[in-house]
């Protein structure tokens, strides 16, 4: 570095000397109001880089939720400028690294300014508050300053490299059909520096990786190097999908979507919307257009630009220069056709194992931002799944307009929820959009459906039944019923929908899509719905549960379920929406309230019903396990609610104990890992075994004994059972 350079980094560094100096610990948190899971942090990364090595912990970018299909190893902001003293600078929230985040290491580059604080637009949340922007909004802050990782000794990295910034990050979430398949990441990029940035660019680095971590055997580079890559140019959207992997799982798309930015131009200190939308705006202002600039690079070898670019430089050049570029081809037509082979190269290398890509997706160049300015820039994490025909292994190699065409209707209602009264995206308040009447464009303002109701399971004996008859009933209350439009301002609830799930359709991974529709009932005399009203499901006066506030007006009783079976319930509301105008009908969130319901008997509380075993004989596989040894299953039911089974050999050998507390018991085998969630409930009543001993491996076919102790009375029930092989 020459004197100039010196003297120049030295000013610098002593005009950030002032600023903000970071005091919280890093910390993250899951969204997952929708079918969508994501792990957001407040340095600036998004997902959970181990989660191929932890697939039971947080969800990294899983679609559909509690489904086990990952979409994301990790991605991080990126931001680029020239500074006044010559300087290239790239601040960088993530890196391609094997081992993701690590606190102090190089590519994380962001220290935390905030903890993470929640809010929530739904009145029931513990979050709400009216200044919340969705039904779960995470924010944050981060910055560039400071010296060492707070907390702690450990130096950030590359101190010289400051650009002198603090970003608020703001992500949201809804849980309406049409938005649960993705999330919103907002960030505000404020200048707090004492001198300008010039020709900025921003964008998001991503890792993206489609795979199911729950059924896939694949480790190391073989798990990473399946993917196909792609980019919508009209949706500015860079995606993923498992283009190779041998495992059985649903074949989706993941990726990241550039929806649009704010930056003030310093000719007249106002606001200006980013986007290529508008880029002929710019370009009769004298400006550089707007441009989403998509780059990959492989993880590791290649050479040129398929290599990690490994400095500041190497990185901002990616963000600004395209690949292939036009001004290195002699003709367009040449372009052309090496823009051709290089996006099927992507699209098709990992088929043969080699697409391991990581990418980037950022836009610009901003002309400039000064100091004390925010630059807003929005992007979303968006996911789809292939439709139907391109189910299955055969469908995984493909990637077309057809195949694409759920996950780019996910991305316009990205893009329609971020744009708000901006119906024509251009970025101003045109004549007629202004629904609110505030003169103000306002963005995330979409029509909404009702509440989703609030709704609970109970498992019941009929009444005198001294069998193992059993009944699960659906109760759910009237808030939906409350529901106004924001848009329309209009109380405009009509009915209820009813979702069910059938058995075995927990197997292939999208039990809530797999759900189909029970029962509607709605209001009458109208032309939406059925106009049957509720008079079978409402009850005549409100039903109150011991721990439970909420007052239940409605009752379904589910019929002719299989019990040990995982089924899926979720009740919907529906608002009138206009049939003569060509307004469908609005519908809540099935992903709010949906419930896992394990069909068996409640807890035998005074020892008068027998305890058994099913499916006996156990024959391997019975229907319902899963693929491996590990995730089998067999059930006994009857029990008492504080008990202990223990199951034996013929020749008195202890080959288990399990303990049951229905109370706390929800499941506890790698079965209800890879095929169930937390919002799952059973009976009390019901223990499964996963027909391992208790040195974890698996038992022989023959005849076995248990014994079912009562903690309460101290009676002991006996019994046995065939397992086949």
């Amino acid at each position: 570095m020459n004197s100039k350079s010196t003297i120049l980094l030295t000013l610098f560094c002593a005009v950030l000397a002032t600023d903000v100096t970071a005091q919280t610990a890093f910390e993250q948190a899951v969204v997952g109001v929708g079918n969508i899971g994501v792990t957001v942090t407040n340095v600036g990364f998004v997902g959970r880089a181990n989660i191929r090595n932890n697939p039971t912990g947080p969800p990294s970018f899983e679609y559909p939720l509690d489904s086990g299909v990952e979409h994301l190893f990790e991605s991080g902001l990126w931001i680029g400028a020239l500074r006044f003293d010559g300087v290239t600078s790239v601040r960088t929230g993530a890196v391609a690294s094997s081992g993701g985040y690590s606190p102090g290491g190089g590519g994380y580059e962001f220290a935390p300014l905030s903890s993470i604080l929640q809010r929530s637009t739904l009145p029931t949340s513990e979050a709400f508050t009216r200044q919340a922007i969705s039904h779960l909004d995470y924010l944050s802050a981060f910055t560039d300053t400071s010296a060492v990782l707070p907390g702690t000794s450990i130096q950030m990295p590359d101190a010289a490299g400051r650009l002198g910034m603090k970003v608020v990050s703001e992500f949201y979430a809804w849980n309406f059909p049409f938005t649960e398949a993705f999330v919103i990441a907002n960030y505000d990029i404020i200048n707090i520096s004492s001198q300008p940035w010039d020709s900025v660019y921003v964008g998001m680095y991503h890792d993206i990786v489609t795979r199911n971590v729950n059924t896939t055997n694949e480790s190391g580079g073989a798990f990473f190097n399946k993917g196909g890559y792609g980019f919508i140019d009209s949706l500015q959207t860079s995606y993923g999908f498992n283009a190779g992997g041998p495992e059985e799982t649903l074949n989706t798309y993941g990726g990241v979507a550039f929806l649009g930015a704010e930056w003030v131009d310093p000719r007249t200190s106002r606001k200006r919307f980013f986007h290529p939308n508008v880029a002929q705006e710019y370009i009769s202002d004298g400006y550089a257009p707007p441009r989403v600039n998509p780059r990959w690079w492989l993880f590791s070898g290649g050479v040129d630009e398929e290599s990690v670019p490994n400095n500041d430089a190497a990185r901002y050049r990616r963000m600004g220069e395209p690949y292939p570029n036009l001004a290195q081809f002699s003709s367009e037509s040449a372009f052309l056709e090496a823009n051709d082979a290089w996006f099927q190269r992507l699209k098709t290398d990992g088929q043969s194992a080699t697409g391991n890509w990581i990418g980037l997706t950022p836009i610009g160049p901003f002309p400039s931002v000064n100091p004390g300015d925010t630059l807003r820039v929005t992007f979303a994490l968006v996911a789809g799944l292939k439709t139907e025909e391109f189910q299955g292994q055969s469908g995984k190699a493909i990637d077309t307009a057809e195949s694409r065409s759920i996950f780019a209707s996910n991305i316009l209602w990205a893009r329609r929820t971020y744009s708000g009264e901006d119906n024509n995206f251009n970025g101003h308040l045109d004549l007629g959009e202004d629904i609110n009447n505030n003169g103000v464009l306002d963005r995330y303002l979409i029509p909404e459906p009702p509440a989703s109701p609030t709704v609970r399971v109970e498992f019941e004996r009929p009444v005198s039944s001294n069998n193992n008859e059993t009944v699960v009933a659906l109760y759910w209350d009237k808030s939906s019923e409350l529901s106004k439009d924001p848009v329309t301002g209009k109380l405009d609830f009509e009915g209820y929908r009813v979702y069910r799930s059938n058995p075995g359709d927990d197997k292939g991974g999208d039990i809530l899509n797999r759900a189909t529709l029970l029962a509607q009932y709605d209001k009458p005399g109208n032309q939406t719905g059925f106009n049957n009203g509720f008079d079978r499901i409402q009850m005549n006066e409100a039903r109150f549960f011991a721990g439970d506030t909420t007052a239940y007006w409605y009752r379904l009783e589910a019929k002719s379920l299989k019990l040990g079976w995982q089924y899926l319930f979720s009740v919907t509301a529906i608002d009138e929406g206009d049939p003569l105008a060509g307004l469908e009908s609005f519908e809540s969130s099935r992903v709010a309230n949906s419930i896992r319901v394990f069909p068996g008997t409640p807890a035998d509380e005074d020892g008068s019903f027998e305890v058994g075993v099913y499916p006996n004989p156990y024959r391997v596989n019975a229907a319902w396990d899963g693929e491996t040894s590990r995730t089998r299953k067999l059930n006994f039911y009857n029990l008492p609610a504080d008990s202990e089974i223990r199951i034996y050999t013929l020749a008195g050998e202890i080959v288990t104990t399990l303990k049951h507390d229905s109370a706390t018991y929800s499941g506890d085998t790698r079965w209800y890992n890879d095929f169930s969630a937390e919002n799952r409930i059973q009976s009390g009543g019901e223990h499964s075994w996963d027909l391992l001993s208790d040195s974890g491996l698996s038992i022989s076919g023959g005849l076995y004994l248990f014994t079912v102790k009562d903690f309460n009375s101290g009676d002991v029930q006996r019994g046995k059972f065939v397992i086949i092989k």
